[in-house]
């Protein structure tokens, strides 16, 4: 994921940014503070966990203690579960979920809209606590745009508090599903050119 993170600072959605946090969609939900053009990865390899830690809280209408996890509510294969269990209508991706709600489903309508909501939520905490200078979200979820993408993208802005980081760049990924690979190239072209150069290849 940092690969990718760093494939769209070097050539992608990032160029420009100083900072920006990259978020990726899809099979899973992870993310990437990109700084000078390179992922921060923390002291030990693990910062920025977003989808995949439980934000334990208690119910204030029935008292019932929930661990919700956003990985298993707003990727993929979590919208393609939770369609299926609504419906009785088994369905292997979030795709075709997705695709459904575009045709009009009721029931895919209101779980896209509400892995979108919950997405929006998670990156806002991001936004909140690291102000970067844009939002770049990638991954086949993240950028499968729809009723999903605004979904997030107005629940991200309502959950940001401070009103100029609102107003942040919320882009999609331009690079796809070649952004781990342009982003594995990209680091070994820091390995050949010294490791204190910012990723700017416009400037070679």
């Amino acid at each position: 994921m940092r690969a990718a993170a760093l494939g769209e600072a070097w050539l992608g959605a990032g160029r420009g940014f100083r900072e920006f946090v990259y978020v990726t969609a899809g099979t899973g939900i992870s993310s990437a503070l990109v700084q000078a053009g390179r992922p921060y990865a923390g002291a030990r390899g693990n910062a920025l966990v977003l989808a995949s830690a439980p934000a334990s809280t208690t119910c204030n209408a029935c008292g019932t203690r929930l661990h919700p996890v956003l990985e298993e509510f707003a990727s993929g294969p979590a919208i393609a579960r939770r369609y299926t269990a609504a419906s009785g209508h088994a369905v292997c991706r979030g795709e075709e979920v997705t695709a459904a709600a575009a045709a009009g489903d009721p029931l895919a309508l209101e779980i896209v809209r509400s892995a979108g909501e919950a997405l929006g939520v998670g990156v806002a905490f991001l936004a909140n606590v690291l102000d970067p200078g844009a939002l770049v979200i990638g991954g086949g979820v993240g950028l499968c745009g729809g009723l999903y993408w605004r979904s997030f993208e107005a629940s991200a802005r309502a959950h940001i508090w401070a009103e100029d980081t609102r107003q942040l760049p919320i882009l999609p990924a331009q690079l796809g599903v070649d952004a781990g690979v342009i982003g594995a190239a990209a680091a070994y072209w820091f390995r050949g050119f010294g490791s204190n150069r910012e990723c700017n290849p416009r400037e070679e």
